[in-house]
Formats: structure tokens, C-alpha cells, sequence
């Protein structure tokens, strides 16, 4: 009788190991959606990417949402001090900005309690020293929140710089 206990115990140990060994063995499906458009696109727009040396360039920080508006952001260009000199910030509408500029870059930051009008967060003025020295240009963003309090900056996409007749 024992030796039939110990032989069941045996039995179903192994069935419950094999059930468990084939439920562990199914393949993963991922049960998500694919990942949305992005939300949020932030660019450089250059008023000429191919001005000659002596000559003033605009640059603008731009940002198109799908969603919301941009309420807040923080953010670097960088440049190349050879090539470019930075001459001021252009003048915009009246959100709060801050700037602290230095050789070859520039920290920026905004906040905007109903949103940055047209997704213009940002306007500055350089002053070409190099022929094509626009094309030094590039966008980082640390940080960006919606009107909404969202933080955007999961959903961000930095967009190749464009040029604009601004």
C-alpha cells in the first residue's frame, strides 16, 4: 500500500511538473497596440542653411503637436562657434523665456501657461562667420510638458533642421 502512495505521489508530481512545464512553454505574444504616431515634433527652422559668411541667420525652435500644446520645455542648441556667432534672440510673443547663451551653446527654457502660439517656442539671430555654417545647427531636448501636464518628451521626435523664409 505504501509502496502504491509513493508511486501515485510520483504520478501526479510528474503530470503537475508537465502541466506546468507546458504552460510556461507557450510562445509570448505581445498583447499591446503598435506605438502611436509621435506626438510631438520639435525642429530648427533656419532662414538660409547656405548663407555666406557676414551674413545674419534666424533660427527658430518650432513645436508641432498632434494633441495638445507645448505648456513648458527645456532645451540646448548647439553650433559650431567657428562657424556661427550668436547675435540676440529674435522677438517673439510674450512667454516666458530664459536664455543662457555660451560659444557654441545655447541653453533654453519656456513656459507657457495656455501653450506656445503656432508651436514657436523659441527665436534667436546669428551672425554666419563660415560659408554653410548654419549647417552646424542641432536641436536637443531635455525636457517637454503639454498644457496638459503631459510629459511629451516619451513621444518626442527631433526633426532634421528645415529652412524657412522667415
Amino acid at each position: 500500500m505504501r509502496s502504491l502512495r509513493n508511486h501515485a505521489r510520483r504520478v501526479c508530481g510528474t503530470a503537475a511538473l508537465m502541466v506546468l512545464g507546458v504552460g510556461c512553454s507557450e510562445s509570448r505574444q505581445s498583447t499591446g497596440l503598435q506605438n502611436p504616431a509621435p506626438v510631438v515634433e520639435a525642429v530648427l527652422v533656419v532662414s538660409n542653411l547656405s548663407a555666406p559668411a557676414g551674413a545674419p541667420i534666424s533660427v527658430f525652435v518650432k513645436a508641432n503637436a498632434t494633441a495638445s500644446s507645448v505648456g513648458s520645455y527645456t532645451a540646448r542648441i548647439k553650433y559650431d562657434p567657428q562657424a556661427l556667432r550668436f547675435d540676440g534672440e529674435a522677438v517673439i510673443d510674450k512667454e516666458l523665456r530664459a536664455i543662457n547663451p555660451a560659444p557654441g551653446l545655447i541653453r533654453i527654457a519656456g513656459v507657457a501657461p495656455k501653450g506656445f502660439a503656432d508651436g514657436l517656442l523659441a527665436g534667436y539671430t546669428f551672425v554666419v562667420l563660415q560659408a554653410n555654417g548654419a549647417k552646424s545647427l542641432s536641436l536637443i531636448v531635455d525636457e517637454m510638458h503639454m498644457v496638459s501636464h503631459v510629459d511629451a518628451k516619451t513621444d518626442l521626435v527631433i526633426a532634421p533642421t528645415r529652412t524657412t523664409s522667415r
